[in-house]
């Protein structure tokens, strides 16, 4: 990603931490021994992480937005 913005970098910070949590989970740092549902499975923890915490932020945005506005939130 080129010139990520600052909820992209909070976004990948968190995909992070949940790809560290499945690692542990799947009990083998040599991801040479992986099978691939163990791929699957981490390939769908980062990026539902990621989307995740992109979608938690917008949500945040916008609330804070009808705030000033004036707008039920």
């Amino acid at each position: 990603m080129v010139d990520p913005n600052e909820q992209e970098v909070a976004a990948m910070r968190a995909a992070g931490d949940i790809a560290g949590q499945y690692i542990e989970a799947v009990g083998r740092s040599d991801m040479a021994t992986w099978s691939a549902e163990d791929w699957r499975g981490f390939i769908e923890a980062i990026c539902g992480a990621y989307v995740d915490c992109l979608v938690e932020q917008q949500v945040a945005i916008n609330q804070a937005l009808h705030k000033v506005q004036g707008l039920p939130g």
